[in-house]
């Protein structure tokens, strides 16, 4: 899944699977689109799962001004991916998932400081 702009809209899209893509669907791929279009305004959050997908697109995010969450181990079934997240230093705050919904609201409703301060609780 990834977004496009067409016309003065942004919708959504199915991408066709390749053989060189590693994750279907891609966190990577959907991260690095959302950072692509709405730049400091995007918000990504990798919860718990196998592998790294959602590592490069963290780091996208970051590079376009945007804020980012990873899932605390305390509360990940798998933490793997959260994992490799946080390993890239493109995470702002590391939350168990009971905290994530309200630290998404708090972001995107603007009462949060748009200087991203990396934290954990």
């Amino acid at each position: 899944m990834i977004l496009r702009k067409r016309h003065q809209e942004i919708q959504v899209m199915l991408k066709e699977a390749t053989g060189r893509d590693k994750y279907v669907p891609s966190v990577d791929l959907m991260m690095s689109s959302a950072a692509e279009h709405f730049g400091p305004m995007a918000v990504g959050v990798v919860l718990t799962g196998m592998g790294n997908d959602g590592k490069a697109g963290v780091v996208e995010i970051k590079k376009k001004g945007g804020y980012t969450i990873a899932e605390a181990e305390s509360t990940a079934v798998i933490f793997g991916m959260p994992n490799e997240a946080i390993k890239t230093g493109a995470v702002d705050r590391v939350l168990p998932l009971h905290k994530i919904p309200g630290e998404i609201v708090t972001t995107v409703t603007g009462k949060r400081d748009r200087k991203w301060k990396k934290t954990q609780s």
